[in-house]
């Protein structure tokens, strides 16, 4: 039944695609300078709604949780609101994030288990309070850096998709064939959001970057809780670069002395961007967002790859954790030198 739903997805897309562009919807025609770097004078923010799409249909399908459908529609539409300009406030969105995290853990009983630190593991079984906060604060860092790293064509479904592929391919024994079949479902429509993401149909936006972080964030933390045996750092590495992203951007615009949620075009991604824009004199700036995004994701690849043959090793895991984050210090200081005030 899902292969017809293919056929439909992808009809729905070009329609909806065409649709957008004939009456102007999900676009914003004053683009701010971060967002001016990696879309086109319109924008068309859709991903999110086509992605939202997808979960509507797989869930009454297969009789999912429809709560979690609720809470997944919620983050959606705070940023479909921010998307369309409905919602500017950073910290209002912020705020409402806050809530909705909360009340998701609550409901759901959604909990960071154990991290393998003897006296923090003590403090998150018997004290509820820490419990919830610590996991709140680990899904609001992904889920707003999910949206930070959505600066080039393809990076943030790239970078799930391997995910995704990872769990699929490398960890498939630990799943029932139900959530095999979801998951095999999920690649195809990201992947084809991707396809049409690299050609510059479309965009995710807030709304799809919220949503897409949001929900593999609470997959992964319910993958991690089901599976003791693997080291839950194995998450913390797939889902390594949003986060250090966020983190690393909010200590750089500290020292500087600027607002942290302020937004600007020295991120990693956007720095390989000019870097691969200069050094090969490229011209097509949807080449050169394949390219930046390529890359970032191909080092991801093998480092998932490697650290997935150690994935009951928190010792190695955690180790891989600290060179990704050194080896992202040293690229960022290494390309700023050259390629930070080359914003196109």
């Amino acid at each position: 039944m899902f292969n017809y739903f293919i056929i439909f997805f992808l009809i729905s897309s070009f329609l909806l695609i065409h649709i957008a562009k004939k009456y102007n919807l999900f676009v914003d025609f004053k683009l701010e300078k971060h967002k001016r770097f990696s879309t086109t004078l319109k924008s068309y923010s859709i991903g999110g709604v086509l992605l939202i799409t997808f979960f509507i249909y797989s869930f009454i399908l297969d009789q999912k949780n429809y709560l979690l459908l609720l809470f997944l529609s919620s983050i959606f539409l705070i940023g479909l609101f921010s998307d369309l300009k409905k919602l500017n406030s950073v910290n209002l969105r912020f705020f409402l994030q806050i809530i909705l995290v909360i009340f998701f853990i609550y409901f759901f009983d959604l909990k960071i288990s154990y991290t393998r630190i003897y006296l923090f593991d003590s403090i998150l079984k018997d004290n509820i309070l820490v419990n919830i906060v610590f996991t709140t604060f680990c899904l609001l860092i992904l889920i707003n850096g999910g949206n930070f790293v959505d600066g080039l064509n393809g990076l943030i479904l790239k970078y799930n998709i391997i995910i995704y592929v990872i769990l699929f391919f490398g960890l498939s024994n630990h799943f029932v064939y139900l959530e095999k079949q979801f998951l095999q479902n999920l690649i195809i429509v990201l992947s084809i959001l991707l396809i049409l993401n690299l050609t510059g149909f479309l965009y995710m936006g807030d709304s799809g970057a919220y949503l897409l972080s949001l929900f593999t964030g609470i997959y992964l933390i319910n993958f991690s809780a089901e599976n003791f045996f693997i080291s839950p750092y194995l998450v913390v590495l797939l889902l390594w670069y949003p986060c250090f992203e966020l983190l690393f951007s909010i200590i750089r615009r500290s020292f500087k002395m600027v607002k942290t949620y302020k937004p600007d075009t020295y991120h990693l991604h956007q720095l390989i961007y000019n870097f691969f824009k200069i050094k090969f004199k490229l011209k097509n700036n949807l080449i050169v967002h394949f390219y930046s995004s390529f890359t970032i994701n191909l080092y991801s690849l093998l480092i998932f790859l490697i650290a997935i043959n150690y994935k009951y090793d928190s010792r190695f895991i955690v180790s891989f954790i600290v060179f990704n984050m050194i080896m992202y210090v040293l690229s960022y200081q290494i390309l700023k030198k050259k390629y930070k005030n080359k914003n196109f």
